[in-house]
């Protein structure tokens, strides 16, 4: 049953995924753990050796108590105007687990925005950094 929500929440991540982004998952017990996902045709390949989806489903599965989060940034081939970088969309998701069941909420982009701008430790404004869409 709880591979089911797993895959759900994968076949998320991986449809904002149309060359490459980065997934960093966060819980209060330990350090991040960053996964990098590219695609490759029609699939999206985890990490750089094999081993590294198995060791992120661990992540999502037996780390996320009673719950965790995890952010999302996945590059775009649009160029933006400005900056001529590819532009970056930002995405952050509420993980946790009901019984057997992993849930996964969306953060609305303008809490994202909030998040990705604010010094957590102040509560001041961070400088804007360029070529984000907040998503």
């Amino acid at each position: 049953m709880i591979q089911t929500s797993v895959k759900e929440f994968l076949n998320e991540l991986e449809s904002h995924c149309s060359s490459t982004a980065i997934a960093t998952f966060l819980n209060n017990q330990e350090q991040p753990f960053v996964i990098d996902l590219r695609r490759k045709h029609n699939r999206v390949i985890y990490g750089y050796q094999k081993g590294h989806k198995e060791l992120f489903l661990n992540k999502l599965i037996f780390d996320t108590q009673p719950h965790a989060s995890l952010i999302l940034r996945s590059f775009t081939p649009e160029i933006d105007e400005l900056t001529n970088l590819p532009l970056k969309e930002i995405r952050g998701y509420i993980i946790r687990r009901q019984g057997e069941e992993l849930v996964f909420e969306k953060i609305s982009p303008t809490m994202m925005f909030a998040c990705q701008n604010t010094d957590a430790e102040t509560g001041e404004p961070l400088p804007l950094e360029q070529s984000v869409r907040y998503c």
